[in-house]
């Protein structure tokens, strides 16, 4: 696959994890002040930051 297309195909991935992400926080911090906080919505979020994380990191070793 050329780098180029690879990186934008990156991109859009980090797009649609940054989005998760998104939701997944305000979805934990509803759960806090609500005052019903759960593991679940807390995992999710960290699975999402994860899985950010190393699409960031895949994007910057794409030449």
């Amino acid at each position: 696959m050329h780098p180029v297309a690879r990186r934008q195909r990156l991109e859009v991935l980090i797009g649609i994890l940054g989005f998760f992400t998104v939701m997944a926080f305000v979805a934990a911090v509803v759960e806090v002040v609500n005052g019903d906080p759960g593991v679940t919505p807390a995992l999710v979020l960290l699975g999402c930051l994860v899985l950010s994380g190393l699409a960031v990191v895949a994007r910057k070793r794409v030449p």
